[in-house]
C-alpha cells in the first residue's frame, strides 16, 4: 500500500499541474516602438586661443645681452632652456595634441549628427 501511495504521489509531483489543466500560461505580447532620440546638449568647444610665449635663442655670443635686455625690462633672470632635440620632441607633442582635438571635434560633430537629424530629416516625418 505504501508504494501503491507512493507511485501516486510521484505521478502527482512529475505531472505538477498540467495534470488537472490548468493552462495558466498566457502568451508573450512582443509590441516594438520607436524611441526619439534624445538631443543632445553639448555646446561646441570654444576655439583655443592660447597666448604666444616669446622665444630667445640663447647662445654663448648672446647670452650677456640677452640677460642685460631682461634686467633692463625689470624681468626675472630666469630662463627655461629646451635643446634642439627637446624643441623637435615638444613640437611633435604639440602637433599630437593638435591632432587629438581635431578628433575629438569630429566625434563630437558625428555624435550631433547621430542624435540630432537635420532640418530636411525632420521634416520628412
Amino acid at each position: 500500500m505504501k508504494t501503491f501511495i507512493t507511485v501516486i504521489v510521484a505521478a502527482v509531483m512529475l505531472q505538477g499541474c498540467a495534470m488537472f489543466g490548468w493552462d495558466s500560461v498566457s502568451p508573450i505580447e512582443i509590441r516594438k516602438r520607436a524611441q526619439e532620440r534624445t538631443p543632445l546638449n553639448i555646446a561646441d568647444p570654444k576655439p583655443l586661443k592660447p597666448t604666444a610665449p616669446q622665444w630667445f635663442v640663447v647662445t654663448p655670443e648672446n647670452q650677456a645681452k640677452v640677460f642685460a635686455d631682461l634686467k633692463a625690462k625689470n624681468m626675472d633672470l630666469v630662463l627655461f632652456a629646451l635643446t634642439d632635440d627637446g624643441y623637435e620632441e615638444l613640437s611633435v607633442d604639440m602637433a599630437e595634441i593638435r591632432a587629438f582635438v581635431a578628433q575629438q571635434r569630429e566625434i563630437i560633430v558625428k555624435y550631433r549628427e547621430y542624435y540630432e537629424p537635420r532640418k530636411s530629416e525632420a521634416e520628412k516625418k
